[in-house]
């Protein structure tokens, strides 16, 4: 049995180590997971300039090809459609369950809260010993308008002794008109209530940014871990009114008992 580590392009709402499934010598289905949490400080709401700080959840139960846990920003149910030595392909459902509130900061009064909305994904991971990267997609089908989203990672990873892994890499996410209007626009009701100037937000570039992780591995079932992400918000999410500051920075050092 050997269990490996990945970063997911957000850290927060779940914090997920997607590649922690174990699958035995016989390919037979086995049962596997692991459960944790810990400390992380990050913005109010993408773009705010003020911060936060708050429990982290981390968990991930998976049997055979199925599982429960974090997907980019979504705790999600997903299924391992193709896995090979290097590749895994996946899809499934979920939904962000913590979306923008207005009581997330003073500055989005008025705004109103971003629905809770369910999210359709699919994946494609290709890791091996010195690089993992992973290109997300996922759409919006509860009909409410929220749009697309492409998210993905690219990560160099090294182990410089062989129960610590050290990775960095870039982050980059573009998503379409629907999902950047929900998140960073201000329609004509919104502007009256808030005060914030109308805006249109079109498809395109959401952010960049750079991602530095650590995975230390305890004893056989307890992991200790540390990520930080320095992003920056583009285009049109960057020049919103409801944006107060392009720069985000995000961090979580966290422990997982793993089974």
């Amino acid at each position: 049995m050997r269990f490996t580590l990945a970063q997911p392009v957000t850290l927060f709402c779940l914090l997920s180590l997607t590649s922690m499934s174990a699958v035995a010598a016989d390919d037979s289905p086995e049962f596997s997971g692991y459960i944790g949490g810990g400390v992380g400080e990050k913005p109010n709401y993408s773009g705010a300039k003020d911060t936060k700080t708050e429990f982290i959840p981390a968990f991930k139960l998976a049997y055979g090809p199925l599982f429960v846990g974090g997907v980019d920003d979504l705790v999600a149910l997903g299924w391992d459609v193709v896995k090979t030595e290097h590749w895994t392909f996946a899809l499934g459902a979920g939904t962000d369950i913590s979306p923008r509130k207005e009581s997330d900061d003073d500055h989005l009064h008025g705004l109103g809260d971003i629905d809770v909305t369910p999210r359709a994904f699919t994946s494609a991971t290709y890791e091996n010993s010195w690089f993992k990267g992973s290109i997300i997609a996922t759409q919006d089908v509860g009909g409410n308008q929220q749009g697309f989203k492409l998210a993905s990672y690219a990560h160099l990873q090294w182990h410089p002794v062989e129960n610590l892994r050290l990775y960095t890499g870039p982050t980059l996410s573009w998503a379409d008109s629907d999902y950047l209007q929900t998140q960073y626009g201000v329609t004509a009701a919104q502007s009256e209530r808030s005060g914030l100037s109308r805006y249109t937000a079109d498809a395109g570039i959401e952010k960049i940014g750079w991602d530095v992780g650590m995975d230390y591995v305890v004893t056989p079932s307890w992991l200790l871990g540390a990520r930080v992400t320095a992003q920056r918000l583009q285009d049109d999410a960057a020049d919103s009114p409801v944006t107060q500051q392009a720069s985000q920075l995000t961090g979580v050092l966290f422990l997982a008992w793993r089974f």
